[in-house]
C-alpha cells in the first residue's frame, strides 16, 4: 500500500512497472507521483500547482498530464523533469491523447500540439459550441461531444470536420470507439452508435427535415436512417450510463440509479442487444478494467468483483475495508486499486 497524502483524483496509469498517481483536490495539493510497483516506493513527485482529475498519458519517454485550468505538461517519465508546458487559456476536459507525434486535448475547441516541443499546430472549433467531453481517437479520426449534444467526428490530420451528429441526450464521459463504431452513452440510460467513417452529405439535414414532414402526413415512405447511424438503445435505464470498457464486440457500461444502486451491463456492439446485467445495491466506481477475458469492477461498499466478460458470472473477487474509487491492471496477475481516501493498493 502507498498513501498519496491527498485524495487520488484520477484513475492510475500503469506503464512498464510504474504507476502514475494523480492526487489532490486543491490547487496547492495537486501532484503526480511515479510509484515503483515492485517496491511500492515513490520514484519522483511533481507538483502540478493545480487540480487535474484526469489520467495522464505516456508516449515514448514522456508523460503528459493536464490541469483543469488549461495547462498541458510534459514530463520525462523516468525522472519527472519538466520538458514543456502549454496553456490553452481555457478549461481542459479529459486525458491528453498522443498519436504519431501529435498531442490532442479538448478545451473550448480541440488543440493539437507537437508532442515533443509543445508548439501549437492547430485549433479546431467544434460544431454546436465548445467541447464538453474527453476525446476519443482511432484511425486518424477524433470523436468528441460538444454543446447541444453534438457528436463531432474530426479528421486529426487536416483538422477538418467529417461529420456532426446531434443526439437526443447529453453524453457522459468520453465516447468509446470499437472498430468502426463510435459509442456515446449518457442521460437516462441512453446509448447511440455511429459509424466512425461517416461523412456529412450536402443538404442532408434539409432533405431529411422535409422528407420527415412528408412522412408524418403520409405523403412519403419512412425516411432512411441518418448517415452513419448504426443503432441506439433507450431501455437500459438509470439516471446515467457510462461506457467503461470495450472489447471483442462487447461494450460494458455502468448504470447509475437515483437510489444510489448501480449495475454493470454488457451490450452486443453490433446489434445493441443486452447480453447480461450485474446489479449492486451500492455505486460502482467510475473505472473498470478488462484483463484475460474478465471484467474487474470495484464499488463503494469495498468490494472488487471479477466478472466473466461473456456471461457476467461472478468468477472471483475480494472485499476490502474501504470504498474503491478505481481499478487498473498492473500486470497479468495484479491489480492497482485506489481508495477514496487516497491510498493505492497493489493486489495479487
Amino acid at each position: 500500500s502507498f498513501h498519496a497524502g491527498e485524495v487520488v483524483s484520477a484513475p492510475p496509469l500503469v506503464h512498464k512497472g510504474t504507476g502514475y498517481i494523480v492526487s489532490g483536490q486543491r490547487a496547492e495539493a495537486g501532484q503526480i507521483t511515479a510509484l515503483d510497483l515492485t517496491t511500492g516506493l515513490p520514484v519522483w513527485t511533481y507538483t502540478l500547482l493545480g487540480v487535474s482529475g484526469f489520467r495522464p498519458t505516456v508516449a515514448g519517454d514522456l508523460l503528459y498530464a493536464v490541469t483543469r485550468d488549461g495547462r498541458t505538461i510534459a514530463l520525462e517519465r523516468n525522472t519527472g523533469r519538466e520538458e514543456w508546458t502549454y496553456d490553452a487559456g481555457e478549461i481542459l476536459i479529459g486525458s491528453p491523447i498522443v498519436r504519431n507525434g501529435v498531442l490532442y486535448v479538448a478545451a473550448n475547441g480541440i488543440h493539437a500540439l507537437d508532442a515533443l516541443t509543445g508548439d501549437l499546430l492547430w485549433i479546431h472549433e467544434t460544431e454546436g459550441g465548445k467541447a464538453v467531453s474527453p476525446l476519443a481517437y482511432s484511425q486518424g479520426i477524433i470523436a468528441v461531444m460538444s454543446e447541444g449534444n453534438h457528436l463531432n467526428l474530426i479528421d486529426a490530420v487536416k483538422a477538418k470536420r467529417r461529420r456532426t451528429t446531434r443526439l437526443w441526450f447529453g453524453g457522459a464521459g468520453a465516447p468509446a470507439i470499437l472498430g468502426d463504431t463510435v459509442v456515446v452513452s449518457g442521460d437516462r440510460g441512453s446509448i447511440q452508435t455511429v459509424n466512425l467513417r461517416a461523412r456529412d452529405i450536402p443538404l442532408e439535414k434539409a432533405l431529411r427535415f422535409w422528407w420527415t414532414k412528408a412522412w408524418i402526413y403520409k405523403s412519403a415512405p419512412r425516411p432512411p436512417d441518418p448517415v452513419g447511424y448504426i443503432w441506439h438503445h433507450r431501455g437500459i435505464g438509470g439516471l446515467s450510463t457510462d461506457v467503461v470498457a470495450a472489447a471483442d464486440d462487447r461494450l460494458y457500461f455502468v448504470v447509475r440509479n437515483p437510489d444510489h444502486s448501480s449495475m454493470v451491463t454488457a451490450v452486443d456492439a453490433n446489434s445493441g442487444a443486452t447480453l447480461w446485467n450485474y446489479p449492486s445495491e451500492t455505486q460502482f466506481s467510475e473505472t473498470a478494467v478488462l484483463s484475460g477475458g474478465s471484467l474487474f469492477v470495484g464499488d463503494r461498499a469495498g468490494s472488487v468483483s471479477r466478472l466473466d466478460g461473456s456471461t457476467g458470472e461472478v468468477t472471483g473477487g475480494f472485499t476490502l475495508n474501504f470504498p474503491v474509487s478505481g481499478v487498473a491492471a498492473a500486470t497479468g496477475d495484479t491489480l492497482l486499486v485506489t481508495s477514496e481516501a487516497g491510498t493505492v493498493h497493489l493486489i495479487r
